[in-house]
């Protein structure tokens, strides 16, 4: 199923699925399907917080400082709302893409979430209005004379993993991750399947099972499928 070919409520009702699940079932569901999704060292910055929702790719690339100011950050006018804004700016620490006057325009517009390549600043502010933004790392070294807006809406890669425009993205405590939206579907359906697979052993254990019994009953290793899909142990 391509993005061209998903409708509003198609994408809607996606997105209110993966809203109820979590990275990690989300990621054996990936894994299940030999998806690379998970981008390694982007790592949330305020606790507590998650976001669920649509890719707006953004691309820098570093400019001389002596070329003086670049508008690094208009893009955000054109961002729709119920994005994540995914920026790749190379793993770049000590330039920041994010901030103040960003989280603010981002809360009053509706955007879900940001992930960066890189670093932000202002986290005391991100962090007082419960912003979700996901980074490398936190500076306070502004990007406006470093760093200048290369694209926008084009494929970015985080962590060897390709986010394109107009995929899921996914973030909690555990970090984030990009889910195709060709094959959002399927890996919101396993992971779905996966996190009713753990509850079953919990439940198995807290009533007297031991963890193998309970893992074997009910099938650790294929989780992802549906009860009625998996084959029999043969213990």
């Amino acid at each position: 199923m391509s993005q061209s070919s998903l409708s509003a409520p198609q994408r809607a009702s996606l997105l209110e699925q993966c809203a109820a699940l979590d990275t990690a079932s989300l990621s054996d569901a990936l894994d299940s399907l030999g998806i690379d999704a998970g981008l390694l060292g982007i790592v949330q910055q305020v606790p507590g917080t998650r976001f669920v929702g649509v890719a707006f790719t953004v691309l820098y690339e570093p400019v001389s400082q002596n070329e003086g100011f670049k508008n690094a950050a208009n893009y955000i006018d054109d961002v729709p709302p119920g994005s994540v804004v995914v920026s790749s700016n190379a793993g770049r620490l000590d330039a920041t893409v994010w901030g103040d006057i960003l989280t603010h325009v981002a809360l009053s517009r509706n955007i879900r979430g940001t992930v960066i390549d890189g670093a932000a600043r202002d986290i005391d502010t991100v962090t007082r209005l419960n912003y979700p933004l996901f980074s490398r790392g936190r500076f306070m070294q502004s990007g406006k004379n470093r760093v200048q807006l290369k694209a926008t809406q084009v494929p970015v890669q985080i962590s060897g993993v390709t986010i394109n425009p107009g995929d899921l993205i996914v973030g909690d405590a555990s970090g984030c991750l990009v889910i195709p939206i060709d094959q959002a579907e399927q890996v919101i359906s396993r992971a779905i399947s996966v996190e009713k697979t753990e509850r079953d052993i919990i439940e198995s254990v807290a009533q007297g099972l031991s963890l193998a019994e309970a893992r074997r009953l009910h099938r650790y290793d294929q989780p992802w499928l549906a009860a009625e899909a998996k084959t029999p142990s043969a213990a």
